[in-house]
This record gives C-alpha cells, sequence and structure tokens, in this order.
C-alpha cells in the first residue's frame, strides 16, 4: 500500500520524496499498536495498516475531486495547477494517514516501571531503551470519537520544516480542520469528507473479514440472531414482535433479542460482553445506527394491537440480520425511529 500511496504523489517528486520520509516518521510514532481494544484492525499493526489503508483511499478518491481555495482578496481559484494540485494532495495524504494519531492517548504503555508518553517521544524511541517486556492496556477512562480532538496534538512528531514549508500555510490550517473534524457527524469540508468515506470502507473491510472468523463473537452474534429469526423464537412483523423490517432497514428490540442470542450462544460456550459493551461494538463495526451524539439504542414506534407501541431497539441493514428465504413472506409496515428533541435555549435572569 505504501508504494501505491507513493505512486499517487508522484504528480511532484518532491511531494513524493517527503511522503516517503513522513511514512517512515509515521511507522516509528505508532509502531505496531493496535488501532482499537476489539473492533476494527486490533491485531498488532492495526493503528499502522489502517491509518495507509484511509490515506490511500483518499487519496484514490482525490483523483477526481477539485479542490478549492479562497485567496486574500476573496476570490476562489481551483488547483489543477502544476504547483497547487500537488500540495492539495499530500495535505490530503497527511489529514488521512493522521485521522486516528490521538487513538495513541487510549494506550497505556509500560515497561520496568518506565511509562510511554506519546506527546514526549515517539513508540520507537521508547522501545528501543531497552528489552524489558512491555505492558499494553487501554485507558479506562477514554471517550469515544474523542481522539480526533487529540491528534493534532501528535503531529509535530511527523511534519518536518520541509513539509510545512511545501504545504504553506492554507493547507497546514485545513489539515487541522480536517483532523479535528474526522470523526464528526457534520458534513465539514471537502478533503474531510473523503478521509470519513476512507476511513469507513476500512472499517468495513476490516469487519467483513472479522466476522468470517470462527471466533468473531459479532459474526456468532449475527448469526444466532438469523437463527432465532429462521426458527421462529423472534417474532417479526407482528404485534408483540421482537424484530420489525421495514425495507432495508431492520429493527431488533433490545435487549429483550440480545438476551435471546446470548443464551444460544452460551449452548455453544460463547459469552458475548455486556450488553452497553457490545451495542458500541456494533455501532463501532457500522452494523447498527447511531444518532448524532453516537447513541445506537433507538426508539421506534410500531404498530400493536391498540395502537402505536415505543419500543427501544437497534437499527441493523436488513440484509445482516434477516434470512433471505423469508422476507417475501413477512407482513409489509413501516416503523418510526423516534430522534431526540432538540435542547430548549432558556434565558437566565440576570445572566
Amino acid at each position: 500500500m505504501t508504494e501505491r500511496i507513493l505512486y499517487r504523489l508522484s504528480l511532484d517528486p518532491k511531494a513524493r520524496s517527503l511522503a516517503e520520509k513522513l511514512l517512515g516518521r509515521f511507522r516509528c510514532l505508532v509502531g505496531n499498536l493496535p488501532a482499537s481494544a476489539d473492533h476494527h484492525h486490533s491485531e498488532p499493526g492495526g493503528l499502522y495498516s489502517h491509518s495507509v489503508e484511509v490515506a490511500l483511499g483518499t487519496l484514490e478518491a482525490f483523483e477526481g475531486n477539485i479542490i478549492m481555495e479562497r485567496k486574500p482578496d476573496g476570490s476562489v481559484d481551483s488547483f489543477r495547477s502544476s504547483r497547487n494540485r500537488p500540495r492539495w494532495q499530500y495535505a490530503t495524504f497527511i489529514a488521512a494517514l493522521c485521522h486516528d494519531l490521538g487513538k495513541l492517548f487510549d494506550l497505556e504503555l509500560k515497561a520496568d516501571g518506565r511509562r510511554w508518553y506519546p506527546l514526549k517521544q515517539t513508540y520507537a524511541d521508547f522501545v528501543r531503551v531497552d528489552r524489558k517486556p512491555l505492558t499494553v492496556t487501554w485507558n479506562v477512562e477514554r471517550q469515544h470519537g474523542a481522539h480526533a480532538l487529540l491528534s493534532c496534538f501528535l503531529v509535530h512528531h511527523l511534519l518536518s520544516s520541509e513539509d510545512a514549508d511545501y504545504l504553506g500555510l492554507p493547507r497546514l490550517i485545513h489539515i487541522a480542520e480536517t483532523l479535528v473534524g474526522s470523526h464528526s457527524r457534520t458534513k465539514g469540508s471537502q478533503i474531510g469528507q473523503t478521509v470519513k468515506k476512507a476511513d469507513q470502507k476500512s472499517v468495513e473491510r476490516a469487519h467483513v473479514a472479522l466476522a468470517a472468523r470462527p471466533d468473531s463473537k459479532i459474526g456468532q452474534f449475527l448469526e444466532a440472531l438469523e437463527e432465532l429469526i429462521a426458527g421462529g423464537q423472534l417474532n417479526v412483523n407482528v404485534p408483540g414482535a421482537q424484530v420489525w423490517v421495514s425495507g432495508e432497514k431492520t429493527a431488533v428490540v433490545v435487549p429483550l433479542s440480545l438476551d435471546l442470542a446470548r443464551d444460544r450462544l452460551m449452548e455453544r460456550k460463547v459469552v458475548l460482553p455486556p450488553n452497553i459493551h457490545f451495542y458500541n461494538t456494533l455501532r463501532n463495526a457500522n452494523l447498527v445506527e447511531a444518532d448524532k451524539i453516537g447513541h445506537c439504542v433507538r426508539q421506534i414506534k410500531v404498530p400493536g394491537k391498540h395502537g402505536t407501541v415505543s419500543l427501544s431497539a437497534l437499527i441493523f441493514p436488513t440484509e445482516k440480520v434477516i434470512p433471505k428465504q423469508i422476507l417475501p413472506t413477512l407482513p409489509v409496515i413501516q416503523f418510526e425511529i423516534e430522534t431526540a428533541p432538540e435542547a430548549e435555549i432558556v434565558a437566565v435572569e440576570g445572566a
């Protein structure tokens, strides 16, 4: 993948040369650390491989885009020119490569009483001191999505003075803005949108492979869910049902459906994580929808015997949980996903 990245950046030999050096520094910074605790790219070296994959995907998407820059006089130019187009391309590469750098703050590395501080030194510098056994744990205080806000704090390990001179101030600013907004649910900049799409594709590819593994708890859960639906233990699209199918979306009522799947897997000596943790696992695998603040347990309204009923559910793609053979037999219904009301701003007297 690194060779393919360098090929994409060969519009300007200067950019290619800078990128080759920067990739080396990136490897030293992240080492063989994972990208997550138990979600995508959780294996050794996962953070590096995921970051490089996102960088490559973003560069491939960049090929057909026109990047715009506003001049000091207020005019806007598209930069397909020989000078500016490669600089925007290089900025895009850096933003994509560094989008998950903040995850280094989620990790705690210790060796013989020493603790790694990523602000101070790279992973390579830390492990180079001696050959003592290394322990790697995940910070219990880490917050979902917060690493996007922290990525900028570590870019100083990667950007050289040559990089800064080549990019120029507008592109440095844009890299910082993209990193901060890389995991935001708002639309963001054109480069930011491209990074998000490449990130999502990398995660989805990882979880396709993960779900196919015999030891994947996600894959085993989806298999158990399908078995329960096919066997009639989970009813579908009838009053009192635990599963509701509406086109491409399927609502699975929780915690009841999860408890039934958990019991079935216990018979096979497979133990699922606690409910909240498993909900987050499914969300991070992009298997269930989440609202703007990341909550994936949604309130839905469905038809009941005596009117509309409100239920808590996870929203899956229908193809992931419903056996194909039963789809034509299901009654057609529409369920409504409730949205949380906007917070009301109240004026406080004397404020």
